[in-house]
């Protein structure tokens, strides 16, 4: 239940996040500017985000909408027929000692993928916030003063990243 839980309160997060960012981009960019402490890393830069960018920060902001309706959905459903007794929470029994060693290749893709994007962020943290700048709300880029403190923070990330993915082939 607890799970449920969890991904009943992901979901509506995810779903106000991708509202937002689809139908209402300017709240979305001071929101996120807030959020990110802009001001303290970021200076505005003094161009406007083309117009290819500005659909695609839309068009991602619909598919995390729908991502996190679908979560809402699955969760209420579930937590539905738990609540009123049609389903069960209960975890099977395995049938023998050894645990299932076979996996599908979609299960290994992302940790593989994100093994990769968090070396490619260890290695090449400039590039990195290269990339990210791209998609920074209201086209802001980072500070000179404050680029140390953030390619560290990128290099953290991409080991973290990569450990946590190593540990997900692993288990």
């Amino acid at each position: 239940m607890l799970l449920l839980t969890c991904m009943l309160v992901i979901g509506l997060l995810a779903a106000i996040w991708g509202f937002m960012a689809c139908f209402l981009p300017a709240q979305w960019d001071r929101l996120t500017e807030k959020m990110s402490f802009a001001d303290h890393w970021s200076e505005a830069s003094p161009k406007r985000l083309h117009p290819i960018i500005r659909f695609g920060n839309r068009l991602a902001g619909l598919v995390i909408f729908c991502g996190g309706c679908w979560f809402v959905y699955v969760a209420i459903s579930k937590i539905y027929l738990v609540l009123t007794g049609r389903a069960a929470m209960h975890t099977a029994a395995p049938t023998s000692g050894a645990l299932p060693n076979s996996s599908t290749p979609a299960l290994n893709a992302l940790p593989v993928f994100m093994i990769v994007a968090g070396i490619v962020m260890i290695i090449f943290p400039g590039k990195a916030v290269a990339v990210f700048g791209r998609f920074w709300p209201a086209g802001r880029s980072v500070k000179p003063s404050a680029a140390p403190k953030v390619m560290l923070f990128v290099r953290l990330f991409g080991a973290g990243l990569t450990l946590l993915a190593i540990m997900s082939l692993i288990h």
